[in-house]
């Protein structure tokens, strides 16, 4: 690297040091196999949900299965590995039909200081229908989280504009429920601005001619995309008899290529690699799954990644360390990138972990877009709070 390419990237305020170190470590950590400190947990609240979507069998999960207490979330967000955790995803199912929804978020506001002094923001994802229920628990919950210095990311399950949106989501009126919550919400955010918005697209044959429709509405909200192709799996959405009804075809998928190649998406790393993967068959994004990202299913069972069915156990049963430790752990971690499943991984927001705690592959970005380019990656991904 030449004198003057750090001298200019200093300017982006990145710890190049850091990034060199963490690059090292991270190496050191996959070839032992060791953990490090979780920094991001996705939690499944539940698998109940309104919806029946096209893409996800997730709402076909028997009624008698478990799910954690709010106080039971609480217990484990309480352990002391966790004291490093800077983002926290809850998602469902649908997690509104919760009922003590807003006794945990009161509950982790409280933990701020205590416990999880690093949490800077909180994710949920929503299919947006209990409109009424949503505008009054975050109306609610902002001046607590406010107090508490979390943001609050709303990720709207959007995968049209109008009716098409309630066939894919098997569900009558699904489109003006979601657009009456994203007004409403928008209203609130006009007085607090840590309410961050956005809209996750999934795509798939039946939306692939909508997505232009799609980003021409979020930018008229001020909602940021995340717009990425279906995934099969066992684990996650339990969809694998989904394909005949999700494929795209060839003209699918060159249609799919020129939306990704848009200069719209010149500051989105996710855009990018996707556009690779789809020209190149082979996803090449970094993964830190299993070392500093976990997620947690709605009856306790704990994976180092959402997507490959590899369990490592059951918190309500095992604590978190002595999973985070065991030898199915190890394999994980030595193997992460190479499964099958990683080739293919269109996973979006992985990155977000992935990237400052891998350090080699996001320092290269420096040479690919220049110091201005990467403050603008670095801005766009919000990833200040991995570099305290």
């Amino acid at each position: 690297m030449s004198g003057q390419m750090i001298n200019n990237a200093e300017k982006t305020s990145l710890p190049l040091v850091r990034l060199l170190s963490r690059g090292l470590r991270f190496r050191y950590l996959r070839l032992t196999g060791r953990p490090a400190r979780p920094q991001a947990l996705s939690l499944e609240l539940t698998r109940r949900c309104m919806a029946r979507c096209l893409m996800c069998n997730i709402w076909q999960t028997p009624r008698e299965l478990p799910e954690l207490a709010a106080a039971d979330w609480l217990e484990l967000l309480a352990d002391p590995l966790l004291g490093d955790l800077r983002e926290l995803d809850l998602t469902g199912g649908e997690p509104f039909l919760r009922a003590d929804l807003a006794e945990l978020f009161r509950g982790i506001c409280r933990f701020k200081r205590s416990h999880l002094p690093k949490l800077q923001s909180i994710a949920i994802t929503t299919n947006g229908f209990l409109t009424e229920r949503i505008l009054a628990e975050v109306t609610e919950l902002l001046p607590v989280l406010e107090e508490a210095r979390i943001s609050l990311v709303f990720a709207f399950g959007f995968d049209a504009v109008g009716e098409l949106h309630d066939r894919i989501r098997g569900y009558r009126g699904a489109w003006q429920k979601l657009a009456a919550t994203i007004d409403g919400l928008v209203a609130l955010r006009e007085k607090h601005p840590g309410l961050v918005l956005g809209a996750k697209t999934t795509v798939t044959r039946h939306n692939v001619g909508e997505l232009e429709a799609i980003v021409r509405f979020a930018d008229e909200h001020r909602l940021f995309t995340i717009i990425s192709p279906y995934i099969l799996t066992p684990a996650r959405y339990a969809n694998l008899d989904r394909e005949d009804n999700l494929s795209l075809s060839g003209a699918d998928l060159d249609a799919l290529k020129s939306f990704y190649a848009s200069p719209r998406f010149q500051w989105s790393y996710f855009r990018r690699e996707l556009l690779r993967y789809l020209q190149q068959g082979r996803m090449r994004k970094p993964c830190t799954a299993g070392f500093n990202y976990y997620f947690v299913r709605s009856n306790g069972d704990f994976f180092p990644c959402p997507l490959r069915e590899v369990k490592l156990g059951n918190l309500t049963r095992t604590p978190l360390a002595e999973l985070m430790q065991s030898r199915a752990a190890e394999r994980f971690r030595k193997g992460v990138g190479r499964f099958p499943e990683c080739t293919g991984c269109t996973e979006p927001g992985l990155e977000r972990y992935a990237l400052p705690f891998e350090g080699f592959h996001y320092l290269g970005q420096l040479f690919r877009l220049g110091p201005g380019g990467l403050r603008q990656l670095h801005r766009h991904l919000g990833l200040d709070k991995y570099f305290p």
